[in-house]
């Protein structure tokens, strides 16, 4: 089976993607237009991943001019139904993006990296969509040292369960490294669903501030 078509599958599950994906909505919404608050409305903002198009929706509502891209075809036909308004298409992140060198000025990427494998690829792709001193917001599962115990102690195998889409699994340290790598500076971290130290996910955002360097050397 290929990646897209696992999405295809992924995407047409009624239990799957709307629950997973669902999570402390509103917390999410609120710290993404706090983090948007210094780009004016009319900007061109990229919901990368953009599953069945809610992020979308919430966007164009705050006046921005949306796309998004996601891998799976049902995702992005769900996205276009909800969210005309928007502009929406079938891409891999871990592939060359439909879009010119610099055309966003802001990108929201939720509940994506911990799905794919090119981590350091799809940011340099990102990066390149983006234009220079703009943001990049993106949330993923959280793991810190207390949470990592806990889950080891009473939940590891339901955790790190092979049959779910999680491959990547991001720390503070881990995520700021494929940060920087990239060419982007964190400018403010914090969570979001829970409370910490059991956050569900991370909230990051960061500032394009250079072109991505090259693939770091795999350390062992």
């Amino acid at each position: 089976m290929s990646i897209s078509d696992f999405y295809e599958r992924y995407w047409q599950r009624e239990d799957g993607p709307l629950a997973d994906h669902g999570f402390a909505m509103a917390e999410r919404q609120q710290k993404l237009q706090a983090a948007l608050a210094s780009i004016p409305p009319g900007s061109a903002i990229l919901d990368a991943g953009c599953g069945n198009g809610e992020f979308g929706v919430f966007l164009a509502q705050l006046g921005y001019w949306v796309s998004g891209v996601d891998i799976s075809e049902s995702a992005v036909v769900r996205a276009r139904s909800i969210c005309p308004a928007g502009h929406f298409e079938v891409a891999s992140l871990e592939h060359e993006l439909p879009f010119a060198d610099g055309t966003f000025q802001a990108i929201w990427c939720t509940e994506v990296l911990e799905h794919l494998f090119g981590v350091h690829a799809t940011l340099a792709h990102l990066n390149r969509v983006l234009a220079s001193g703009g943001l990049l917001i993106i949330t993923v599962p959280y793991h810190g040292l207390i949470k990592n115990l806990a889950i080891a102690l009473s939940g590891f195998e339901r955790h790190y369960n092979p049959y779910l889409s999680h491959i990547r699994f991001y720390t503070r340290k881990s995520l700021c490294m494929c940060l920087r790598h990239a060419g982007f500076t964190v400018i403010s971290w914090g969570g979001v669903g829970r409370r910490w130290p059991f956050w569900k996910s991370h909230f990051v955002v960061a500032r394009k501030t250079s072109p991505p360097g090259p693939r770091p050397k795999i350390i062992g």
